[in-house]
């Protein structure tokens, strides 16, 4: 259930102001994810807006919730929500246990489309790299994809998240952001 106050739009200090709240208190915290994750489009993009301005140190709590959020990006047919739940994820930390194939194939597949905007395709890149990186046939295949990709058709900031990708498989290393 969406809280009135977070029904409707409101400014960054507004958002600030609660990303501050929820820092301190765990229970509105924890509400947050239960709403940003749920399936009213306007509250879930006005909660998780609030969570992509969470310090880094909770990443504790994003991390408890890898699983809604991840099935929250694979349903939305909302690109803005889309962006906010990439954003959310991005910050988690990705180990090998964590790969998700219908996670990394949705990733694949928006990185390619070029009705997504260009943030959703740039986050959906570092989500493919941070699950890719530990399979020598997925970075393969992620290679393969960006490679399609070509660079005077994408945005700077896609370009330079495709680069610095497809150097770290050409240099088996971690990009360097």
């Amino acid at each position: 259930m969406c809280h009135t106050d977070l029904n409707q739009h409101f400014g960054i200090d507004a958002v600030k102001a609660l990303a501050a709240k929820a820092q301190k208190d765990s229970a509105f915290c924890e509400s947050l994810f239960a709403t940003a994750t749920a399936d009213d489009a306007r509250c879930s993009r006005n909660y998780a807006w609030v969570l992509s301005h969470l310090s880094k140190d909770c990443n504790t709590q994003r991390e408890r919730h890898r699983e809604s959020l991840t099935e929250a990006v694979l349903r939305t047919s909302d690109s803005s929500l889309r962006r906010l739940l990439l954003t959310l994820m991005e910050r988690l930390p990705w180990d090998k246990e964590h790969l998700r194939t219908d996670l990394l194939d949705f990733c694949l597949l928006h990185l390619v489309d070029p009705a997504e905007p260009y943030g959703v395709r740039a986050l959906c890149a570092k989500l493919a790299w941070v699950q890719c990186r530990h399979y020598n046939e997925l970075r393969a295949e992620l290679h393969t994809t960006l490679t399609f990709i070509e660079p005077h058709t994408i945005s700077p900031g896609l370009r330079n998240t495709r680069t610095k990708i497809l150097k770290s498989i050409n240099n088996n290393t971690e990009p360097q952001t």
